[in-house]
């Protein structure tokens, strides 16, 4: 449903109410996805916790992505002179594009690459069953893919977690709004990526029934850690919570690497709405682990809640393009280690 004509008249007018609630609802439309899935072949069973493997994935890739394509693993990205060229800090150390303002509410610029498995409930990944990895990259992220897959089949060599299991990288296919592969990126025995330029931005994610949405769950399927005036959130968090943190990671993915940074004159009306919001059901639970840093050796906690949340409010559908968005990439402080990750369901 990403293109404008539509000879359904029903389909049309379901287009252009979609269209509208997007637009109103402040998310830039200008933000670009690419979704990609690759298949792995695991050696042996991958025995790392469901909690703990956005960890691993995101630490074992950074680690093995710089040793990929730097020079000097010693040297600070700020005082190297390969600085404006090199693909490590377009990815790990961007800078705020010239002429554009820095986001407000911004601690460190977030990864505009996320590592998932489809599987996050799963105790552990059998080598005897189909193993995805899927794989979002925001907006001109995009040009570094065969970079990101070289770097996935190297981890592949290396072997991942404490058992070093390896894999091998059998294929990867670029994936529509709707989880649908639709092409080969790459197949195993080939040394060429092939490119991706089919885009998809925040209208193409929205599903029938976004627009009329009363009453929406979000389940948190991955730990999920939510601030709000500098403390955590450790209950169900109430959806204003969730929609200012959705719009800081959106915003600042689409400052960093889109083509314009968020409004933030409609943002701000739109807080007040997101705070009338009201939550009828929850249940969750909060959990806690370490991570342990493959770069400096430093221990970090990863924490937050699980489980699931339904709201309800008149302006619920206003707010359907976040969270539709926010399933793909995440949200909250440890959504680049693997955390809020979210699924989403209009229950009403």
């Amino acid at each position: 449903m990403g293109g404008s004509g539509c000879d359904d008249p029903h389909m049309a007018a379901l287009f252009v109410a979609m269209t509208f609630s997007a637009a109103d609802a402040g998310v830039p439309e200008s933000l670009r996805l690419y979704r990609f899935r690759a298949d792995l072949r695991l050696e042996q069973d991958l025995r790392i916790p469901s909690e703990r493997r956005g960890i691993v994935w995101r630490g074992a890739f950074g680690f093995t992505f710089r040793k990929l394509v730097c020079h000097d693993l010693q040297l600070d990205c700020m005082a190297c002179q390969l600085l404006d060229v090199c693909t490590y800090p377009k990815l790990f150390a961007p800078r705020v594009p010239e002429g554009r303002q820095q986001p407000k509410r911004l601690a460190s610029p977030p990864l505009p690459i996320v590592l998932t498995d489809p599987f996050p409930e799963a105790p552990s990944l059998r080598r005897d069953e189909p193993t995805p990895l899927d794989i979002v990259v925001v907006g001109s992220a995009q040009k570094e893919l065969p970079y990101i897959l070289a770097t996935i089949r190297r981890l592949g060599e290396d072997g991942i977690g404490p058992d070093r299991v390896r894999f091998q990288v059998s294929r990867c296919q670029a994936v529509d709004a709707a989880g649908v592969a639709v092409y080969d990126v790459f197949l195993e025995g080939t040394a060429r990526v092939r490119a991706h330029h089919k885009a998809i931005r925040p209208l193409d994610l929205a599903l029938p029934g976004d627009d009329g949405a009363r009453r929406v769950r979000v389940t948190f399927r991955t730990a999920t850690e939510l601030r709000h005036q500098g403390e955590v959130t450790t209950g169900a968090p109430p959806f204003g919570v969730l929609f200012r943190r959705l719009r800081d990671r959106i915003g600042a993915l689409s400052t960093f690497y889109g083509d314009e940074g968020l409004n933030e004159a409609t943002l701000a009306s739109l807080s007040p709405l997101a705070d009338g919001v009201r939550i009828v059901a929850s249940d969750v639970r909060s959990t806690s682990l370490i991570r342990r840093s493959s770069r400096t050796g430093e221990r970090h906690p990863v924490g937050g809640i699980l489980g699931s949340v339904v709201y309800e409010g008149e302006e619920v559908r206003r707010f359907m393009p976040w969270l539709r968005v926010g399933a793909l990439v995440g949200v909250g402080k440890h959504a680049t280690f693997g955390g809020g990750r979210v699924r989403v369901e209009v229950v009403g």
